[in-house]
């Protein structure tokens, strides 16, 4: 082979090594970009793959909420208000509410519903109201009927709880089970 022969047989294949790897590239980046475009992720913050058991701490809140407790404050009106609030294990609950107006006349009423707890986070969702015997159930797709509190305090004896809505703090103690309202 002549030299120029070999020169251009080098540079046809230097050429086609190039060639070969602008073909790859071109490849790769259309994979990279296809793949871009076919991604459903929302976020590329990694998570845990699936929900763990609750921590030590969690079923502790739970278990110090369940039982009777008691809460009794002010009303901006001048009278106060009373409630009675019996937490079941199994997530439902009743609440008595007592509300006093300044002349010293108190309405009473009694509702039902689910209560849970996750994080900081207390929750209660208001089923019905109880009349007697009888529940008269509200509606659940009424936003009214669900309420979020920060947990502020909970212990063994106390739980002060903060609505997130209304940014009103209520405090309750732990008591006996056959505690009623004080006269």
């Amino acid at each position: 082979m002549l030299p120029w022969q070999l020169a251009v047989g080098s540079l046809s294949k230097r050429y086609e090594k190039r060639k070969m790897i602008r073909k790859i590239i071109a490849i790769s980046l259309f994979l990279i970009l296809l793949n871009g475009c076919a991604s459903t992720l929302t976020s590329s913050e990694a998570v845990i793959h699936e929900k763990p058991d609750p921590s030590l701490s969690q079923k502790e809140k739970w278990k110090n909420m369940v039982g009777k407790w008691f809460g009794e404050q002010p009303t901006k009106e001048g009278g106060k208000r009373q409630w009675i609030v019996e937490r079941a294990s199994n997530g439902t609950y009743k609440i008595t509410f007592r509300v006093y107006r300044k002349d010293g006349v108190f309405s009473e009423s009694a509702e039902v519903g689910q209560w849970a707890v996750s994080g900081p986070v207390y929750m209660t969702l208001f089923r019905g109201h109880l009349n007697g015997r009888q529940i008269d159930l509200v509606d659940p797709s009424d936003s009214y009927n669900y309420d979020a509190y920060e947990i502020l305090v909970l212990n063994k004896t106390t739980f002060k709880y903060k609505s997130f809505e209304y940014n009103e703090t209520f405090t309750t103690i732990k008591v006996k089970n056959n505690f009623v309202f004080p006269e």
